[in-house]
């Protein structure tokens, strides 16, 4: 017979012992009690959590209305239950599964909230691997045809509801069965697993590109608004593919892709008839030539809504129907969290055609007076906001793009300072012009004189923009008195990927630290990027990492609530002497090494390894720098190689396991393979 007068001393004893992680609050929502499952789960100690609000633990994943949404079910109906994403002490994210209960004291107005909660993470990304397992390309990592037909409906849901257009294109490489018969499978494979992560390069987020077989893929293309906007993308992709491959020692595969597309809602009906006229286009391609894309069904109607060229007048018509916008993608400081200021693109909000980019109208008015008066109607607007901005305290920097014809105008330091006087009373120190390097040669010495005058009259700065892709780098540096470069976006956002493309970002970096020049990295897509560009030595970022670009409207709010990734931060020492910077560079180079491997190793189960070469890797790249800096000891460096090319045997040795077709062993030699990386990461993680 159970004894009642044990029951307190039980439900004790099980409030601290369950494996669930358990808090009771008062009524304020503060933490009374918690047990130690709690404690093990959130990585604080019961001292740190008695008297605080459970809010702590918040990851910023859950909106305020999600938890609002939360409480009053829990006033309603006494409880709630569901999934939360949380953060741990050490800023770990984890995902828990909470249910929450509102307990009343019998005979008093007291009120209790008790919350339980389960780990599932492991449980989630156990889920989420067999998710990509149903879902995923195992040569590619590229969605397959069941994936593509989810993300069909939401584009066309998408483009429904935003009147938008939708390009579903069929892209078909040209002769890529002599490269199987010349060179193998095996560097038919490697070259499908490139020239994807080529295509991938170029998409937008909201794009799709899904292997369809063999050597077809399906590219879906949302946001179109115009044809321009699916030709430029288009163009983009085929010369991309054009350029060589670097897959056999001492031959580059140079291969072509022809696509054929059909722009929905003009071509209405399910994913697989779309994709059939795409299809039966792309082959009328082929039969005129290859190399090239073609629209299907190119009726009247989709001519006059994909017109592509502006007139003159239709340009100066937008400016003064006022029916230009600007844009601001904002720039951080990753080491501070501050927010530097703001990049200022321009936008047509067309009548009849929606938002336009700069590229559909731009190109049409270049070198001509109606590109003067954009740009002037450019730095007026730009000085308006920064002007309204300064006003509620908000001290930024805004920064245009203008042409180099425009700066090289004789009338150009006069009409500035006709805008200028405009605003009297603002600083305009926090306002700075940008000029494309690759524009920058043509006017050489006009545009020399004009940024001195304008720092000196105005306090005006320039900034040398998309920086690398000029003919001469080195020389503008040395000429132009600007105090501020840009790197390229296209040099940032491969970087990760592409070790020829890191070692650009790495000297301009480096050039513009031995200039004292501001450098700022465009085309920060992830964490990853900011973590990498902080271990060298560029700390002020810009991209879709941090933000779009967003209406002037936005710009406000946006400051107000922008706070730094977690991740991003913990890479913030500015601390940090040369060697522990380095050594951080080189953790994530092992990182990235291992999840490109771990994604087109492990998922194969019928294709051969791609091999990592020590010679082209950012791991290779690496040590063979740290051998000649000399910033650690040669015997730490020597211990780096040797385990280095231990491991890169190991991938050799499942490479051949695969070509055998001994699909087990190759898999038990990718778990050494695994093994490997996580012991050279400990090594490297002892030399700090």
């Amino acid at each position: 017979m159970f004894d009642l007068s044990n029951r307190d001393f039980l439900l004790m004893e099980l409030f601290k012992k369950a494996q669930e992680g358990m808090i009771i609050t008062d009524d304020k929502v503060r933490i009374l009690a918690c047990n130690a499952a709690f404690c093990r789960i959130s990585g604080f100690t019961e001292e740190e959590l008695i008297g605080n609000n459970p809010s702590i633990l918040s990851s910023g994943r859950q909106d305020k209305d999600f938890y609002k949404d939360m409480w009053l079910a829990i006033e309603k109906d006494g409880s709630w239950e569901g999934e939360v994403w949380n953060r741990k002490k050490d800023g770990t994210f984890y995902a828990e599964l909470l249910s929450v209960n509102k307990i009343n004291i019998p005979g008093t107005d007291t009120v209790h909230y008790l919350g339980m909660m389960s780990d599932i993470t492991k449980m989630k990304e156990h889920h989420t691997s067999l998710e990509k397992l149903a879902h995923y390309d195992a040569l590619t990592g590229l969605p397959n045809r069941h994936l593509l037909g989810d993300r069909f409906n939401q584009a066309v849901a998408k483009a429904n509801r935003n009147h938008e257009m939708l390009a579903v294109c069929f892209l078909d490489l040209d002769d890529f069965k002599p490269v199987n018969d010349t060179y193998g499978h095996n560097i038919g494979d490697q070259l499908l697993v490139e020239l994807s992560d080529r295509i991938k390069s170029l998409l937008r987020q909201e794009d799709t590109i899904s292997r369809y077989g063999g050597d077809e893929f399906v590219i879906l293309l949302s946001e179109i608004h115009s044809r321009s906007d699916c030709d430029g993308i288009l163009q983009k992709i085929l010369h991309t593919l054009s350029q060589p491959y670097d897959l056999v020692e001492g031959h580059k595969i140079i291969i072509g892709a022809s696509i054929g597309y059909t722009l929905y809602p003009f071509d209405k009906g399910s994913l697989d008839s779309l994709i059939e006229h795409a299809d039966q286009t792309l082959y009328q391609i082929k039969n005129a030539g290859k190399s090239a894309f073609l629209m299907y069904g190119d009726t009247e109607k989709v001519k006059e809504v994909s017109k592509s060229s502006f007139s003159h007048v239709e340009v100066l018509s937008a400016i003064h129907d006022k029916q230009l916008r600007l844009f601001f993608q904002p720039k951080i400081d990753m080491t501070s969290g501050e927010i530097i200021g703001f990049e200022a693109l321009v936008r047509w909000q067309h009548p009849s055609r929606g938002l336009l980019s700069p590229i559909e109208f731009l190109p049409s008015i270049n070198e001509s007076d109606v590109e003067v008066l954009l740009g002037q109607f450019v730095i007026k607007e730009a000085l308006k906001c920064l002007e309204n901005w300064h006003k509620y305290g908000l001290k930024l920097r805004v920064s245009i793009n203008l042409s180099a014809y425009h700066l090289a105008r004789s009338s150009f330091i006069k009409s500035l300072e006709k805008i200028c006087n405009e605003f009297p009373g603002l600083d305009l120190s926090f306002f700075q012009i940008e000029i494309l390097e690759s524009h920058a040669l043509d006017e050489l010495s006009s545009i020399q004189t004009v940024i001195a005058e304008c720092k000196e009259k105005f306090d005006i700065s320039m900034a040398l923009d998309d920086f690398g892709t000029g003919y001469s780098s080195l020389s503008h540096i040395r000429t132009l008195p600007i105090k501020t470069i840009k790197i390229d976006q296209s040099f940032v956002r491969n970087m990760l990927n592409d070790a020829d493309d890191y070692k650009i970002v790495e000297s301009v970096i480096s050039l513009a630290n031995s200039f004292n020049i501001e450098v700022i990295a465009e085309g920060v897509e992830s964490v990853k990027h900011a973590q990498i560009l902080l271990c060298m030595g560029c700390k002020i970022a810009q991209g879709y990492a941090i933000a779009r670009p967003m209406p002037a409207a936005s710009v406000l709010e946006w400051a107000c609530n922008f706070y730094i990734p977690e991740l991003i931060a913990i890479e913030n020492d500015q601390n940090d002497c040369l060697k522990t910077s380095q050594l951080r560079l080189l953790i994530h180079f092992l990182e990235i090494e291992y999840e490109f491997l771990k994604n087109n190793i492990q998922s194969k189960t019928n294709s051969n390894v791609p091999l990592i070469a020590s010679t082209h890797s950012h791991c290779g790249f690496w040590l063979k720098k740290a051998k000649s800096t000399q910033f650690i000891e040669a015997h730490q460096q020597e211990q780096l190689e040797n385990h280095y090319s231990t491991l890169l045997n190991s991938i050799a040795n499942t490479h051949v396991l695969h070509q055998c077709g001994d699909i087990t062993s190759a898999m038990i030699g990718f778990e050494e393979i695994e093994e490997g990386y996580k012991n050279l990461i400990n090594l490297v993680n002892n030399l700090f």
